[in-house]
């Protein structure tokens, strides 16, 4: 019974592993189709508008995200400076 278990094991890791390369090949085959018909040149003009829009966005969190790690940042180097003249005067 061991033998039937471990030989479905493989068979189901084969048939996951089969599925990630179809799904692999076919993003492949989809970014090679748009390369070579250089569809990105005549991209709608609502394209570029939602592009410009997500762009800024994207700039939105960066700058929220250096905002709310900056004082983590601060008190974590506050912290390592402490700690490490307190281990300079006691040793």
């Amino acid at each position: 019974m061991g033998v039937l278990r471990d030989l479905a094991l493989i068979l189901l890791a084969v048939e996951a592993a089969f599925g990630a390369l179809v799904g692999v090949a076919l993003g492949a085959a989809v970014n090679y189709g748009l390369y070579r018909s250089r569809w990105w040149r005549a991209l709608p003009r609502w394209f570029l508008q939602a592009r410009g829009v997500l762009s800024l966005g994207q700039q939105a969190v960066e700058r929220a995200c250096r905002r709310a790690a900056m004082p983590i940042i601060a008190a974590s180097s506050a912290r390592a400076a402490l700690a490490g003249m307190l281990t300079r005067r006691k040793g």
